[in-house]
Parts: C-alpha cells; structure tokens; sequence
C-alpha cells in the first residue's frame, strides 16, 4: 500500500515513542530493520557523527577498484543533474569509500557523519537504503521518515549491491539527496549502475586471474627443460621459452608474433602435421638452425576450444599426449627435446656410467705399474686405446679409469661386449636403426651405442671375436666420426672415444685373415699389456687382503687367511685371473664357519698344488645352502657342473634333486 510522507512520519513516530505499529504498513524488510536498530537501543534522534573508519586499511575494496568506480559515479550523477545529490559507494561493511556530486549536498553529509570513511550500516546510522541493500542483496529506496534517524528524515537513499564474479556483495552504490526531490526512475538507475559496475569488477577479476595463469604458465615454461613453443592457428607464435630459443637459436622476445616457418625451415614432418593438425609424438627430426642441423625429439599437440577442460600435463608432458576426436585446431603446442639431453637420460637409466678408477686397481708388480702409467697417459688424450690381456686380468677396470681421468669423465661410459651379442644382432646395437627398419623394430626406432656414448667413451670389449663383415663399418665410424643408422640414410655426426680390448692377438689374427689389419692399425694406437695374475705372485697378498677386507663388509665378520693357505694360493697360475682368485675367495668365505681361511678351506686344486692331500679318485665340489639366514656347505660329485655348484641354494632338498 502506498502511503505519503506524512503518513510514514506518523507510523515512525508512534513507533519511536511506543514501540509498535496499529497496522502493517512497513515493508517487512524495513519493518525488521526498525525493530534491530530499537532493539540496539540506537537514539532516532540523535545527531552525533559517526566515529570515521580508515577504510584504507581496513575495506574490503581495492584502491585500484575505485578506478573502475568513479567515472560509473560520475556518468550517473551526470544523469541525474540538477537534483542536488551525492552518489555514494560504499564496500560490504558499508563503509564510503567514495563520494561524488553536489558539494552542499556533501557538506551537509558530513556534518551528518556519512562523509567518505564513515559507515553507512544500520547499526550506526539506523535504517537507510545502503544499509537495506547490503542486508537483502536487493536494490532499495528510502524517503524521509522511512529512515530510522530523524537526522536523515530530510533525504531519501537509493541503494543497489554490487557483486564479484562468484555472486558475492563486494559494495554498495547509492545516491543520497533531499527527499523532495525525489524521483521514480532513481532507483531503476542505481541499479543499472550497479549492474554495470559488477561487470567491470567481474572483468577485472577475470583479468586478473587470467594475466595470474599466464604469468605463472610463462614461468612454467621457463623452467621446463624442455623447449616450448605454443602457436595460433596460424602458426603465429605466441609463446617460446628460453631453452627453445636456445635449441632452435632464436630470441624468443624477436620471433614472438611471427609466423614459425617465416623464422625457421620446418622439417617436412612438422610442417604436414602442423598443415593436416596431426600430433606427434616423440618424432625424431633434423631442424636447419643458425648454429647448423639440430636433432631432438619434436612432440606436437593440437589445442581445441571444444575441450572444455584442458590437463596442464597435456601441455608440460609429451608423454601423455591424449588425442580428441578430430576437430579444428585452435592452436599448437610443440615440444623439443634435445637428443643429447635424452642420450643422457638414457644412459642414467641404464647405468652407462663408469664407477671405477685408478685407485681401484690393486698391485705394486713393475709390470702392472707400467700398464699404469700408460693408462694414465691415455688419459691425457684422446686417441684410440688397445687393451690387450688375458680374461679377467681387469681389462674394463682399465677402461673405466682411462675414462674417468679422461676430460670425457662426465660423459657417458658405454660397454658393448662384442663376443656376447649374435651376429644379427650386433650391427643394430652399435649402429641403432631407424623405425620400421625390420619386423618387431620400434615404431620410433633405437639409439646404438655409439650414439649412446655420444660425448664420452664407447668400450668395445673382446673386439677380437667381432664378425668381419661388421669390422668395415666399425673402421668407418671411427675414421668419419659418423654413422648411418640401419635403414636410415642421415649421417649421423657422434663424438666418441674408443677403448677397445680383447684376449687374442689381433696381429697374428690379422695375419690369419680373422681380423681386418687395416682396423687393427687403426685400434692399435695406444697398447696397453695387462700382466695375468701368474705374473704377479708379489701381488697376492694385496690382492688377497683386499678381497677379505670387502668380504668382511658384507659378511659382518673379521675375515684374515692363514699363513699355509696364503702359500697354497701363490702356488696356483690362476689361469683365471683376478676374476678366478676373487669368486674363489668369496665362496670360501661363505663356507668356512669360522674367520681364518685355512688350507682345508680351499678348493681341492689349491690343496694339491699345497701338497696338502693326495690327488683321490673321486674329487668332491661343495654348493652352499642357506636356510634361514644360516649358510653351510653340502657335497657334491665331480661330474655336477661349475655353474651349479657355485649356486646358492635354498635347501638340501632342491641339491639333492640336481643329483
């Protein structure tokens, strides 16, 4: 029911002086707001300002949101010109955090206590039209006795909330003038005002978080390893972080904004996948780049306004780049991989690394310090190196401390051992191959090793029992510095060291025709002689203490070797080597219960070259058996094979099926 001035000041009245109403002739909204403020015992006619809040410290609204406000402000005011009013914003504590119109007007204000930092809420200036609007969310307009005070009775407020872009109430904008000029229209503008001021913070906000993901996207880009390039549709790119730009060698900041292929040749894989919006995945490409051919690993990955949500990991990882149903790309993200930074990976995974160094090696015989100094020398340069020695003498200690003295030291260390791997085999394990070469090949195809060694050293072990077909290609590589992997045509540059070794005689191999001479001069550039263990009796007992030492470790126990047993083992040739008196040290250690190695303890070969028993005619082996933690030995005839014999086996039972 509408009713005029006179009839709210009488309801007021009677309200104020009698706390009740003969009808309902209030709002309930303002109904219930003049029961709080009687309720908060608030004086309806009191005068006294309001205590000014500092509302930079404390609002709700950033300094930078009253940009957006004031020329919203102004414009209204500009609208409702002539009619002596103040347009008022206000955050949702309801404090002025701005004010813009009729001077007289504002200085009448403040003499009310609602200048700019004072609180509009009804707690402390009672029932009004900004207070209403934050406590209802809805648009509201009071005139003269409607309000609580009296002080305000003179005025009407016009009030519409502002929302954030979740639908909260960050503030309140109003227009505050006297009541007699009062018009309908007032407050459907308040409120188209407020509508437009939530748009602006809603965009603000929104751009705000938008510059905050693609700061945080550029710094993740920067950080990643990899190198990343997004572009439009267009190719254009739009962004390019630093290890791009330096794999590809361009500037990121000159060639943002341009085309990709306007900057850089394309290889012809990228551009039809890039033309058809096909992915790659891993595909290994040649880019022609100012600093000359670049190899690495080229993922590429169609962006899609249709995904309506999008998996950072589809961006940063290649390795899950999930495919959509075919539709129009919006964009392109493209990952490079350095193929030497995937060399490395590869080679970490695989434990291509060398552990072992000079100070492993063992001995003070003037043989093996001359094996010493040369291999040293070797380390000082880059040639070729040739070790020549019996099985297990320590040909590969050599190589990996030739290696690790070298200024390849951080590079790869890569073993191929060339008697162990088939003939078919072979060629595609140091050369790699391109994919589909062969059936059951890789789609993606294989690394060799000497891509593999790529920057360090690549350790050719028994190259005397390397087929002679495969022994050109090996001489090639080694002269060219270059491969061709199998079914592939690309020449590929590797900068590899080469130590090689075997057991033979490659001079008299050469000789007989089993060994390509033109690769054996090639190899023998630097020849090492490493002394068998027959040679080097004066050695045993370092060698001896040293493999106790190290069986102690593992054991738990003080290991130490009795007088006549260190005699019988100076007696015996070891024909394998250093490799024979290790293995036979550790498997008496395991047998013997107690801690002093003893002639009993070792092998029967040991005893009689000891002269410690007569030669019998049903030698025995032992096997160990470990039951519950507790190793013990169990007999076992001559006739059952080495390899079984030096098993550790669980029970007694599983020896005794084996007989």
């Amino acid at each position: 029911m509408q009713i005029g001035m006179r009839d709210y000041w009488s309801v007021w009245k009677q309200f104020v002086l009698q706390g009740m109403l003969l009808d309902e002739t209030l709002p309930p909204a303002l109904l219930q707001s003049w029961k709080h403020c009687a309720a908060l015992g608030l004086d309806p006619y009191s005068s006294i300002p309001s205590e000014e809040v500092n509302f930079s410290s404390s609002s709700s609204i950033a300094p930078h949101m009253l940009t957006l406000v004031r020329p919203i402000m102004e414009d209204l005011h500009q609208f409702i010109e002539g009619a002596a009013c103040v347009v008022v914003f206000a955050d949702d504590a309801g404090r002025v955090v701005d004010c813009f119109g009729d001077q007289k007007m504002q200085t009448e204000l403040e003499h009310l206590g609602l200048s700019v930092g004072a609180s509009w809420h009804e707690d402390h200036q009672g029932s009004n039209a900004l207070a209403l609007a934050l406590q209802e969310s809805f648009p509201i307009q009071l005139e003269g006795a409607m309000h609580y005070r009296a002080a305000l009775h003179p005025l009407y407020t016009s009030a519409a909330p502002v929302y954030d872009l979740l639908g909260h109430i960050v503030g309140v904008l109003g227009v505050v003038g006297r009541h007699e000029n009062s018009q309908p229209h007032t407050l459907a503008m308040i409120t188209a005002a407020a509508r437009v001021v939530s748009s602006q913070f809603q965009m603000q906000v929104w751009l705000s978080n938008t510059n905050d993901l693609l700061s945080e996207l550029k710094t993740i880009l920067q950080t990643l390893p990899e190198g990343i390039l997004l572009l439009r549709r267009d190719g254009v790119i739009s962004q390019m972080n630093k290890p791009a730009g330096t794999l590809l060698g361009l500037s990121p900041t000159r060639v943002t904004g341009r085309r990709l292929s306007d900057v850089l040749p394309l290889p012809s894989a990228l551009a039809l996948a890039l033309l058809h919006q096909q992915p790659l995945v891993d595909e290994e490409l040649v880019f022609d780049t100012s600093h000359g051919p670049l190899t690495c690993l080229c993922s590429l990955k169609t962006i899609s306004s249709s995904r309506q949500e999008t998996d950072p990991e589809d961006i940063i990882s290649s390795t899950n780049l999930a495919i959509a149903e075919p539709v129009a790309a919006d964009g392109f993200v493209i990952i490079l991989r350095s193929i030497e930074r995937v060399q490395k990976l590869v080679n970490r995974m695989t434990g291509a690394h060398a552990r072992l160094t000079f100070a492993n090696v063992v001995g003070e015989c003037a043989t093996l310090k001359e094996a010493l100094r040369l291999a040293r020398l070797a380390a000082t340069c880059n040639s070729t190196v040739l070790l020549h020695g019996e099985t297990g003498t320590g040909k590969e200690i050599f190589a990996q401390s030739i290696h690790n003295s070298s200024a390849r030291a951080d590079g790869p260390f890569v073993a191929i051992n060339c008697a162990a791997i088939p003939r078919e085999l072979i060629t595609t394990e140091l050369f790699g191959y391109e994919g589909g070469s062969f059936t059951g090949a890789d789609r993606q195809g294989r690394l060799g090793k000497f891509e593999q060694a790529h920057g360090g050293t690549l350790f050719l072990d028994e190259i005397g029992d390397m087929p002679l077909d495969l022994q050109t290609a090996l001489l090639r590589a080694i002269e060219t510095h270059t491969i061709i992997r199998i079914g592939g045509q690309r020449v590929i540059s590797v900068d590899v060291r080469i130590i090689a070794a075997t057991h033979k005689d490659l001079r008299e191999e050469a000789r007989d025709g089993n060994f390509r001479a033109d690769l054996f001069y090639r190899l023998n550039v630097l020849t090492i002689a490493i002394p068998p263990l027959r040679d080097r009796v004066a050695d045993l007992p370092l060698l001896v203490q040293h493999f106790l030492q190290r069986q102690s470790r593992m054991t738990g126990r003080t290991l130490s070797i009795h007088p006549d047993a260190m005699a019988a083992i100076e007696s015996y040739t070891w024909p394998g080597n250093i490799r024979e008196l290790e293995n036979t040290l550790e498997r008496v250690t395991y047998l013997m219960p107690q801690s002093m190695i003893t002639v009993e303890d070792l092998p029967l070969e040991l005893q009689q070259r000891a002269g410690h028993i007569e030669v019998t005619t049903a030698p025995m082996k032992y096997s160990i058996v470990e039951e519950r933690g507790q190793r013990k030995s169990f007999p076992l005839p001559i006739s059952v094979p080495e390899s079984t014999a030096l098993k550790v086996h669980s029970s007694e039972a599983e020896v005794q099926a084996i007989l």
